[in-house]
């Protein structure tokens, strides 16, 4: 930057809002339209014509002249304002949620871990032992063997408590082996939509089944 530049803007900034006149500036400075061309490019200065004449004014303060002379600039800039301030608003309020949702999952991480120390505890600390698939393929067909009806069908709500009470299985656990068990024998076992409880199947509940 040439000394030349340096007190041009020196004397733009000094003016502030106002601005300067281009005539003002060739008179202080002389031939000046190349310095200027130059400091414009860089997107130091803007020039602007107001009342029949060119004005300059450093970036820093033609914000402001635009926002003093050009009403309808300022409501477009007020609005823009006002929306930047919503946005960081609701910007804010989503960082909250969020942090509010994973605390809240955090207690409930926490809380279910010691439920499970204390019902370890109470039972001496011994771990249950969840059956193979194969060893709850032989109990569920014996069940469902016992259980049948006329036609086959038997609620898996009712095999449920028969085998969750037997093996000291959760709900949870049944409904997981039984999926694995007819999803791997789909030429013996035959699911029927129904019931309060079941397994999901492409969307929907089916809570009853059958030897095929």
């Amino acid at each position: 930057m040439t000394v030349d530049e340096k007190l041009v803007i020196k004397r733009i900034l000094s003016v502030g809002s106002a601005g300067i006149k281009k005539t003002d500036l060739r008179k202080e400075f002389g031939e000046i339209d190349s310095v200027l061309e130059e400091i414009i490019s860089r997107g130091e200065i803007f020039v602007d014509k107001r009342a029949g004449a060119y004005y300059c004014w450093h970036r820093e303060s033609y914000v402001q002249s635009l926002l003093n002379s050009d009403p309808r600039f300022k409501l477009t800039y007020e609005m823009l304002k006002s929306m930047e301030e919503t946005t960081a608003t609701l910007a804010s309020n989503i960082s909250n949620l969020s942090r509010y949702v994973l605390e809240m999952k955090n207690e409930q991480q926490s809380s279910t871990y010691q439920q499970q120390l204390a019902t370890s505890s109470a039972s001496g600390g011994s771990r249950r032992s969840i059956p193979s698939v194969s060893d709850f393929k032989k109990e569920f067909d014996v069940e469902l063997a016992n259980s049948a009806s006329s036609i086959g069908w038997v609620e898996l709500a009712k095999l449920r408590n028969q085998l969750c009470e037997k093996l000291g299985l959760t709900s949870e656990e049944f409904y997981r082996l039984v999926e694995q068990v007819t999803g791997q024998n789909q030429d013996r076992y035959e699911l029927s939509t129904g019931g309060g409880e079941g397994v999901m199947v492409r969307g929907l509940l089916h809570g009853f089944v059958r030897c095929i």
